[in-house]
C-alpha cells in the first residue's frame, strides 16, 4: 500500500504497471506479416556497467563470449567499448547495452530484438538489415549509420540523433520517433506507418516515396 499525501491511500495493485505491454496486430512489412508484436515502454537507466566496477570477471566472460561466439542474448554489457569491432549477424536480443559505444562497428543483419540502447553510440554504424524492433534507442546516436533495411518497427527512438543516417527502405512502422533529429536523413521508401513523428522533424530529411503517417510523399525523388 502507498501513502499518498496524509489521506489518499492508493492499494499498490491498483496502480498501473511502470512497463505497458500493447497488442499491434498484423503489420505488413514488405511481404512479409509480423503479427502480434507486444510494444513495451522500457524505463532503463543508462550509463556505465556497474559489473565493471564490482564483478570485473564475470563482466569480462560476457564481453568475451560475444566476441568469440558472437552472441550473448540478454548480456548486461552496459557501457561497453565495441567501437569498430565486427560483429555481423550477432545475437543480441533484449541485451543491456545503455551507454554503449558501437560507433563504426560491423553489425549487419544482428539480432538486437527489444535491446536496451539508451543513449548508446552507434554513430557510422553498419546496420544493414539489422533487427532492431522493440529496441530502446532513446537519445542513441544514429548520426551517419547506415540502417538501409533495417527493422525499427515499434522502437523508442525519442530524442535520436539520426542526422544523415541512411535509412532507405527501412520499416518503422509504429515507431516512437518524437523529438528525433532527421537532418539530411535519407527516407527513401522507408515505411513510417503509424510512427509517432512531427512533420517539422523531418522537413529536413530525405523523402521520396516515403510512407508517412499522413501519406505519401515524393518530395525530393529525381
Amino acid at each position: 500500500v502507498l501513502s499518498l499525501g496524509c489521506n489518499n491511500i492508493v492499494p499498490a495493485a491498483e496502480l498501473p504497471p511502470i512497463s505497458r505491454q500493447l497488442s499491434v496486430p498484423n503489420i505488413a512489412t514488405d511481404s512479409r506479416h509480423l503479427s502480434n508484436i507486444q510494444l513495451a515502454v522500457h524505463f532503463r537507466p543508462g550509463g556505465v556497467d556497474q559489473n565493471q566496477i564490482g564483478d570485473t570477471d564475470s563482466y569480462d566472460v560476457r564481453l568475451t563470449q560475444l566476441l568469440y561466439s558472437n552472441e550473448c542474448p540478454g548480456c548486461d554489457l552496459r557501457g561497453a567499448n565495441l567501437q569498430r569491432k565486427v560483429l555481423n549477424g550477432a545475437k543480441l536480443p533484449r541485451a543491456d547495452l545503455n551507454g554503449a559505444r558501437f560507433d563504426e562497428a560491423e553489425l549487419s543483419a544482428a539480432d538486437l530484438t527489444g535491446a536496451y540502447l539508451f543513449g548508446t553510440n552507434l554513430s557510422q554504424a553498419n546496420l544493414r538489415g539489422t533487427q532492431l524492433i522493440n529496441a530502446d534507442l532513446r537519445k542513441a546516436n544514429l548520426s551517419r549509420a547506415d540502417l538501409q533495411g533495417a527493422y525499427l518497427l515499434l522502437a523508442n527512438l525519442r530524442k535520436a540523433d539520426l542526422r544523415g543516417a541512411q535509412l532507405t527502405g527501412a520499416f518503422l512502422n509504429g515507431a516512437d520517433l518524437t523529438g528525433a533529429r532527421f537532418s539530411r536523413a535519407d527516407l527513401t521508401d522507408a515505411d513510417l506507418t503509424n510512427a509517432i513523428v512531427n512533420q517539422s522533424d523531418i522537413d529536413d530529411a530525405i523523402l521520396c516515396r516515403t510512407r508517412l503517417p499522413w501519406g505519401d510523399i515524393s518530395r525530393d525523388c529525381g
